[in-house]
């Protein structure tokens, strides 16, 4: 069995390299449908398992690769509603803090407004872009809102308190959430790889194996064509 393992690692290597067409499919979701599908026929062949690679490493490498896609899938779908919100928090918020300024530069005069703009939270009259540390800045601008007597302005605390606590919950939320994202797109990664090294082999056992009939044989485990 080793010259079909040594073979399947030539043709990926050719593949990388640009040396050759690649025999699978390149979607993720073709991929994982062609997996499960030739895991589920070589189960029922006669054709054994090869020798670093038993029939079922392969059936459960497929359904691990398409839990993956399903996780990553969920994550984005989750983050959708909460990433349009911040959004629009993120355009509330920037607006608002020009008012700020203003009342600052009238209070203060123009160049000593620019001395509070770390204690109202923000740096150079604007926000920090990082929706966590935004959250933080708005913390900071409730309190110094009080401090300096503009808590009862247009833009005081009636309008910045319902920003601070809608857009704190909602930054974490995202930011755990990208993190998920994150975690489950990179072991998908890590598992594409190995994968695609078995069911290359794999075709090439069919070949091996089947020299009169493989093009038929090749349909039955989901390789719909000889190449894609």
């Amino acid at each position: 069995m080793e010259p079909v393992s040594s073979a399947a690692d030539a043709a990926q290597t050719a593949v990388a390299a640009g040396g050759g067409k690649d025999v699978l499919p390149a979607g993720q979701f073709e991929l994982a449908t062609l997996a499960e599908t030739a895991a589920a026929a070589w189960d029922g062949s006669a054709l054994p398992g090869l020798l670093w690679c038993p029939k079922a490493t392969l059936r459960q490498m497929a359904g691990a690769y398409r839990a993956s896609i399903g996780t990553t899938d969920e994550a984005d779908d989750a983050l959708s509603p909460t990433a349009k919100r911040l959004r629009e928090l993120d355009r509330e918020t920037s607006a608002g803090v020009t008012f700020v300024v203003g009342y600052l530069k009238e209070k203060y005069g123009r160049d000593a407004a620019k001395g509070y703009y770390d204690e109202f939270g923000f740096k150079g009259g604007r926000f920090a872009t990082a929706r966590p540390k935004r959250a933080t800045q708005l913390q900071k601008l409730l309190a110094a809102l009080v401090k300096h007597g503009f808590d009862k302005q247009k833009y005081g605390t009636a309008f910045w308190q319902p920003l601070a606590t809608e857009y704190a919950p909602l930054a974490k939320a995202s930011s755990d959430v990208r993190q998920d994202t994150s975690s489950e797109v990179g072991k998908k990664n890590v598992q594409e790889k190995p994968l695609r090294k078995v069911l290359r082999a794999l075709r090439f056992s069919i070949r091996a194996n089947f020299p009169d009939t493989y093009a038929a044989e090749l349909r039955h485990f989901g390789f719909l064509a000889e190449s894609f």
